[in-house]
């Protein structure tokens, strides 16, 4: 196994804030969405606001190097387009956005009717042509989701939206994404992470390499089938794993250590000190400096005892059965059943956990042991249940 800079940790497979905080104030959110950039609520044509929010989709679209152009156009009602004058508004939205920081040839202006019955407003398009292709693609995301290749001004990023080389995707204190890689891998990026993604190679003959580096956090990966050579890559600081499996979990801990957890498969687990493999049902860790440990079993899926679906007028309790060796249980609640995004995770230290007064609706939950050292386990069978007050 070949192996990077000591600081590395590498998983192979063979076979700003601030500013996204401003967002919804200025424009109520914006996104990038199939050419089109979609807002919050409707840019009126002219105002303080209007320029604010402009100025934060400039921001946006410099943040973007593959957006190689963008269209503004005033949607006017005739009385304020005709003579000139709605040209007049949408260059004066196309200079601000040059303000911020997009090339002026980027830039261009129309003025279109107004839909009738609907006031003028500002509306833009834009056309991507990446430099090189897409690493990933938003497939699902929840909470506060930013990326950038900056770590100091990442944007926010939505459903939809594609991840180039050397981005950095990060993910809030409660909040999620799942991407999907060019090579159809998907990447679950747990709460409070940050994942680099480096490059993707694609072959004829089925053949793949695929480089992602985690800054911070956890993410659990189901690796796509490649072909004879294929190397798919994560890497953390502080060991190097080869993996040979299809399902697994990387965790960068605080300490510089990493935590491995094979779900399927093999993984070569390696560091300067040493190398263990860690199979299918195993998890392994490498400390700081130290060799990687014996893999030792993964935790089993602890039993639900309920409830098992219904309905309810208040949130219920939910309870399951003790996991031998465990020590506490992640309890995640989603709205969905694949627990992509939407997901409110808790910790629980006994074998009941009362669902917080605020819960309405429907609710998938599924708990997870963790043994003493942070392990966690296979996850329980799915059940749901629906809050009717």
């Amino acid at each position: 196994m070949k192996r990077t800079a000591p600081w590395m940790m590498m998983a192979a497979l063979v076979a700003s804030p601030a500013l996204a905080q401003q967002a919804p104030d200025a424009c109520g959110g914006v996104r990038f969405v199939n050419g089109r950039v979609e807002l919050g609520r409707p840019l009126a044509p002219k105002g303080a606001q209007t320029d604010a929010c402009l100025k934060l989709i400039g921001e946006s679209l410099v943040a973007r190097p593959a957006i190689r152009s963008v269209t503004v156009a005033a949607r006017l009602p005739d009385a304020e387009r005709l003579g000139g004058q709605g040209l007049a508004v949408a260059r004066a939205a196309a200079d601000v956005l040059v303000a911020a920081g997009v090339p002026r040839t980027r830039v261009s202006t129309v003025a279109p009717p107004a839909v009738p019955g609907e006031a003028g407003q500002l509306q833009l398009a834009y056309v991507e042509r990446p430099a090189q292709p897409r690493v990933a693609r938003v497939s699902a995301a929840s909470g506060e989701v930013l990326a950038g290749t900056e770590l100091s001004a990442p944007q926010p990023r939505g459903v939809g939206e594609s991840l180039y080389t050397n981005e950095v995707l990060q993910t809030g204190a409660d909040a999620r994404a799942e991407l999907e890689l060019a090579d159809a891998s998907r990447v679950r990026v747990m709460p409070g992470s940050q994942l680099r993604l480096g490059t993707l190679e694609l072959a004829a003959n089925g053949k793949r390499k695929v480089q992602l580096e985690l800054l911070r956090g956890s993410v659990e990966t189901s690796a796509a089938p490649g072909g004879d050579g294929s190397v798919f890559e994560i890497r953390t600081r502080g060991a190097v794993a080869g993996v040979r499996g299809t399902q697994f979990r990387v965790s960068a801990t605080d300490d510089g250590g990493s935590r491995l957890e094979t779900l399927e498969g093999k993984v070569a687990l390696g560091a300067d000190q040493g190398e263990v493999e860690v199979s299918g049902g195993h998890g392994s860790r490498v400390k700081a400096g130290a060799a990687p440990e014996e893999p030792r079993p993964l935790l089993a899926a602890p039993q639900l005892n309920g409830p098992r679906g219904g309905d309810f007028t208040t949130p219920p309790k939910l309870e399951w059965f003790k996991a031998p060796g465990a020590t506490t249980y992640r309890v995640e609640l989603a709205r969905t059943a694949d627990f992509a995004a939407g997901v409110k995770t808790f910790d629980a230290t006994e074998l009941a956990l009362t669902v917080p007064a605020d819960f309405a609706g429907k609710w998938f939950w599924r708990v997870l042991p963790v043994d003493p050292d942070g392990f966690v386990g296979y996850p329980s069978k799915i059940y749901a249940f629906d809050v009717k007050p």
